[in-house]
């Protein structure tokens, strides 16, 4: 044998051996037998859905190979008798031990040689296999919608974006998707960085309103004297620098409206909001000629509703009337599985963005961010990360516990750790322990910032106010 004739029979086999691999991936069931019916190949999905090995049936005569299985003549029976290509048929088989019904669409074809019959090969969609499939391309594909629709109606992120394979989160997910089909208003509760606005954003998404502009304003980085106006809408005189100009409610209609941390919203304003939804209709300031409000209305906030209501802060009356369906986002301490997930998906987003290639975490790192308790959440593990990235050098691969901010090396190092049930035993409230270890945190990222306030609001992702707000609350001194 020549040089030339083992290159080509190589060549051939690997181009066999293509050929069978690219018929393993297809979603179709691919059967080929010869003119005396015994089998020839078959691909994958025929080894899954009639539990059949290629090892026990090729070589064999058809009726032996799958003796597992009550068959009945077929397009494949009709191919062998007549050499002609068949109609599409729905075949349906049973399995003789298990007594399952198998059911598949099918159609054979012939295959002829020098005008003599040699093959017969049969393509059969397995509707349940196929039903999978489809269902998988079906998602991909409204990935690919939520992207495009993202660019148009104002939002970033869709329930896909959604990080986390813990029960607990996969269930919100779910819950999630419910409750986005109808138009019913949605309050969200969790503490701040717990992705209350992805949420909001996913339910806009996942709704028939997703073609409608999402609208979000946060509560508490809006000056109270401000807030009405932007939220109705004004005309040219009605206050000193009034202009003609479109309200929130109006921009939002046939979309979504999200009020973030609704808790800061001023209680008068609470009321008037109230009536709108009632109504169904809002004035401009300055005009009392009605407008239709038709959007749906999202809120949020960091703290119990309910607790608002009893503390006078949240009216009782706009708590009902908003909180029809309520999610409780849970903290990042209850999704410990989450920790490692999310550490690497933001690891990847900041390789992207500050071109590294961070690929690695010490064990001591991850040790030490699944023993912290992350009381900004979700939030406040992304600026660690963040954090970290801006430091690394270009060459560097992993993160290490050098890498770490000041105040998480002070928490794992120092020896006295807080310890809640010991401050539960000392008669201390939740409120208490949750108002210790915000002041405790806000304390060290300040101390991090050098007492800048814009940096530390930025690590701890609120805002300005937001955080004069609490150093304030919590009286919390520049050294």
């Amino acid at each position: 044998m020549t040089k030339t004739t083992e290159q080509e029979n190589k060549e051939l086999k690997e181009r066999v051996r293509l050929y069978e691999e690219i018929m393993d991936k297809v979603l179709q069931g691919i059967y080929i037998c010869d003119k005396h019916e015994n089998v020839v190949w078959f691909n994958d999905v025929v080894q899954i859905n009639d539990g059949v090995s290629r090892e026990d049936g090729i070589g064999k005569n058809q009726n032996q190979a799958w003796k597992s299985l009550e068959l009945s003549p077929g397009p494949t029976n009709f191919t062998l008798k007549t050499g002609e290509q068949s109609e599409e048929e729905i075949v349906t088989y049973k399995d003789k031990t298990t007594k399952k019904n198998f059911t598949v669409f099918n159609r054979s074809f012939p295959f002829y040689s020098d005008n003599d019959l040699k093959y017969v090969y049969s393509v059969a969609y397995y509707i349940g296999y196929s039903e999978k499939q489809l269902n998988k391309i079906n998602e991909y594909k409204q990935k690919y919608l939520d992207i495009n629709a993202r660019i148009i109606n104002n939002t970033t992120y869709s329930l896909y974006d959604v990080i986390g394979k813990s029960a607990i989160m996969r269930e919100m997910v779910k819950k999630a998707r419910k409750i986005a089909v109808n138009k019913t208003p949605v309050m969200l509760c969790g503490p701040t960085g717990t992705g209350k606005e992805i949420f909001a954003q996913g339910i806009h998404n996942a709704s028939m309103q997703n073609k409608g502009k999402f609208v979000a304003i946060n509560c508490a980085a809006i000056p109270e004297n401000l807030l009405e106006s932007i939220l109705f809408g004004s005309v040219k005189g009605a206050f000193t620098g009034a202009i003609d100009k479109e309200g929130l409610l109006e921009e939002a209609n046939d979309g979504t409206l999200f009020l973030d941390e609704l808790n800061s919203m001023p209680f008068p304003l609470q009321g008037k909001l109230l009536r709108v939804f009632q109504e169904n209709q809002a004035c401009r300031i300055g005009n009392h000629s009605p407008y239709a409000v038709n959007c749906r209305l999202i809120s949020a906030t960091n703290q119990d509703p309910r607790q608002l209501v009893k503390d006078g802060i949240l009216r009782a009356d706009l708590y009902f009337r908003l909180a029809v369906l309520t999610l409780e986002l849970p903290p990042l301490s209850a999704r410990e599985n989450d920790v490692l997930d999310l550490t690497e998906y933001f690891i990847n987003q900041y390789n992207k963005e500050y071109n590294l290639n961070i690929t690695k975490v010490a064990p001591q790192v991850f040790d030490l961010f699944l023993k912290y308790d992350w009381p900004g959440n979700v939030r406040e593990l992304d600026n660690v990360i963040e954090y970290i990235m801006n430091f690394a050098s270009f060459n560097q691969t992993k993160i290490t516990y050098q890498d770490l901010p000041a105040y998480l090396k002070d928490f794992n190092e120092s020896p006295v750790k807080r310890d809640h049930l010991h401050l539960l035993k000392n008669e201390k409230t939740l409120r208490e322990i949750l108002d210790l270890t915000e002041r405790e945190v806000i304390s060290g990222v300040l101390r991090e910032a050098n007492w800048n306030i814009s940096k530390a609001a930025r690590i701890l992702g609120i805002h300005r106010e937001a955080l004069y707000y609490r150093i304030k609350k919590f009286d919390i001194k520049k050294p």
